[in-house]
């Protein structure tokens, strides 16, 4: 699972993110202060914030102006519009399906754009259509509507989407070089006629993994998924992820390396090897599985905390307890309250 306190945010990034609640009067030297940060540090080209400072200023802002895009947009999204979309997304049956609906939904408010999908010679396209006499505060906004788009879609099918193109419709930022960890080396084209991303149809595919218990963690997270790295995979690392959560079906357990293995006619040593060069490992797939059992069982307010330890696979609850907070910020219990208060 990823470690979030080794995640550092390129400051101009920050700046031009915080430009909207600047501008509708919130005092950002204050917000740095609060986090105990230089407001001088935003305007230093090579200056790096931490990924948790920068989400808890975010949250900061946007329960200030009670807007989600932090002032970027020519009208507020209120507090509550991503969990509508996202609960409304979640029960789609396909990734296509989910954005359609994804994308439907924000084009209910007509806020600075108009949200475009279109598939064409194996690519599917996502494209923001400016709405004239909307202007955004700032080009951030753009990045911060496509990596919306991007991360959650690829959270849905628990995928990293890679990107074939990302075209801008605007010159490159003083924070270009962000762009490697946004859109994962994707090339960026800059001065183009409109904003959109593109990537191969082939994802759309795949079936929506997630369930509304998850989307709430989601939620609790917010923003922070946007700026970490999404779990990186490959074809070893797929095919472990789908066996895996299959076997879990089957059998309500969590499988070892070695049942992996040999489901997959391999050896543990290859296995590893090869999961090592796609970037991850098998204990960090299997850590991800525990986590969405137990989301999911969270959900079952006559199961107890302990039964559910053990459907992760924890012998210990107080081990099930720390994991449980590592990966979400909140105790089961604490989580069960807030999926509790919810419905």
């Amino acid at each position: 699972m990823t470690d979030t306190k080794s995640f550092t945010i390129s400051a101009p990034l920050v700046r031009h993110q915080l430009l909207g609640a600047q501008a509708a009067g919130i005092d950002i030297d204050q917000v740095l202060r609060k986090q105990e940060l230089d407001p001088a540090l935003l305007h230093q080209p090579e200056g790096r914030i931490a990924v948790e400072k920068v989400v808890a200023m975010q949250r900061y802002c946007n329960g200030k102006l009670n807007d989600e895009v932090t002032g970027l947009l020519a009208k507020p999204l209120r507090l509550g519009h991503f969990r509508m979309m996202a609960l409304c997304a979640v029960n789609a049956a396909s990734l296509e399906e989910a954005l359609e609906r994804c994308i439907a939904f924000y084009n209910l408010f007509e806020n600075s754009f108009y949200y475009r999908f279109e598939r064409q010679k194996g690519q599917a396209r996502l494209w923001l259509e400016p709405i004239p006499d909307q202007p955004i505060q700032d080009p951030f906004a753009v990045d911060f509507l496509l990596s919306v788009f991007h991360r959650f879609i690829g959270w849905l099918g628990n995928h990293r989407i890679v990107l074939n193109q990302v075209k801008m419709a605007f010159p490159p930022p003083e924070y270009l070089k962000e762009y490697q960890y946004t859109y994962y080396g994707a090339p960026v084209l800059f001065n183009q006629p409109l904003n959109g991303l593109s990537f191969d149809e082939g994802y759309l595919k795949h079936p929506v993994v997630q369930n509304e218990a998850a989307v709430e963690s989601y939620i609790r997270r917010a923003p922070l998924d946007l700026y970490l790295p999404v779990d990186a995979g490959g074809e070893t690392t797929e095919a472990i992820r789908l066996l895996a959560q299959q076997i879990f079906k089957d059998t309500s357990g969590v499988p070892s390396l070695d049942e992996i293995a040999s489901a997959l006619e391999l050896t543990p040593q290859t296995l590893r090897r090869r999961l090592k060069c796609e970037g991850t490992s098998f204990h960090t797939i299997k850590a991800q599985l525990r986590r969405d059992i137990a989301i999911h069982h969270l959900g079952n307010a006559e199961l107890s905390i302990e039964a559910i330890a053990e459907k992760a696979g924890y012998s210990e609850p107080s081990a099930f307890i720390r994991a449980f907070k590592s990966w979400t910020g909140f105790t089961p219990l604490q989580f069960r309250k807030g999926l509790e208060s919810k419905y």
